[in-house]
């Protein structure tokens, strides 16, 4: 997600539980295949400890695609990801992201050049997934979908929703189960992931037991609690069990790490949408989170914190 899914917020959820992938924020293909030219994307930029790491890329050059390919092998990263489903009107309206699924011929194109991008490094090369919805305006899954389990894909995560959706209306798992019926006849080393709505593991389990897919891309739920992936690990522990304390140090450890991987390079405002995250659940929540929402640099906010803990005690 962008401006969420990042090294920094990364590093908070492997703090509270890690997930078994992570994927970078889309990054524009443009600007990987630019690189060392321009410096590494400041979405690509990682930790040692957040891995495995894919980076999700998204653009219509299939010749920078295998470029971007070749440096994202070359700098050690664990998979590509095509975005192939990003709704947002202006980038689906130029034929990217989910603008690709009216355009199938230049989608095989980009995943072929990918695909060899990647074997620059080995003959194997890198894994390839596409992320993409089951249509544009209206459901195609033996259509798209089945299109895309012809090509050399390693993974693909199928939204259960179309481009014109975006993020509305209901989820359509029926056509999650039936991309599962098409990987299954037509391309079984593909491993198919559900998105869309999983709200934590107990979705996950239950999308893999009655979808038959192998897996879950959960997104937006970590904003729900962001021990979610610690029921993965052997210590399950709920954010909403934890301390007003322990929440408002989470939020702290957050803000400082921001600072110190971003200051100058990423604007402080980027940070009010996770400050819904941690201040819910105890008295002054609300007010906390309206102060720091005034708040405009980081020394503000880390003022604003310590004033309130310390009129609570």
């Amino acid at each position: 997600m962008e401006n969420v899914t990042d090294t920094v917020f990364r590093r908070i959820v492997i703090e509270c539980g890690a997930p078994h992938v992570f994927f970078t924020e889309f990054t524009r293909v443009e600007q990987v295949a630019a690189y060392p030219r321009r410096g590494l994307p400041g979405r690509m930029r990682a930790a040692p400890g957040e891995r495995p790491l894919v980076v999700q890329i998204w653009g219509t050059d299939p010749e920078l695609y295998a470029r971007a390919a070749t440096i994202v092998a070359e700098l050690g990263y664990d998979g590509i990801d095509i975005n192939m489903g990003c709704p947002v009107r202006k980038i689906r309206n130029k034929g990217s992201c989910s603008g690709l699924i009216i355009n199938p011929t230049l989608a095989a194109e980009i995943i072929a050049a990918t695909r060899e991008g990647t074997r620059t490094c080995s003959a194997a090369g890198l894994p390839v997934s596409v992320k993409t919805r089951i249509g544009f305006d209206r459901p195609i899954i033996d259509e798209w979908i089945g299109f895309l389990l012809q090509q050399d894909i390693d993974l693909l995560t199928v939204h259960g929703r179309t481009a014109f959706q975006e993020s509305e209306g209901a989820v359509d798992y029926a056509a999650i189960a039936r991309a599962v019926t098409l990987r299954d006849a037509h391309a079984p080393r593909t491993l198919v992931l559900a998105n869309g709505d999983i709200d934590g593991i107990a979705a996950a389990y239950r999308a893999h037991r009655t979808l038959g897919v192998d897996g879950v891309m959960i997104g937006r739920a970590i904003f729900n609690d962001p021990f979610l992936f610690s029921r993965l690990n052997g210590y399950p522990r709920r954010f909403a069990d934890q301390s007003p304390l322990q929440k408002i140090e989470l939020m702290k450890r957050h803000i400082k790490l921001h600072r110190r991987t971003w200051n100058g390079y990423r604007n402080y405002e980027v940070l009010k949408r996770f400050y819904k995250i941690y201040l819910v659940g105890f008295d002054g929540a609300q007010q906390l989170r309206d102060r720091l929402n005034r708040t405009s640099d980081y020394e503000g906010a880390l003022r604003e914190i310590a004033d309130f803990t310390r009129c609570a005690r």
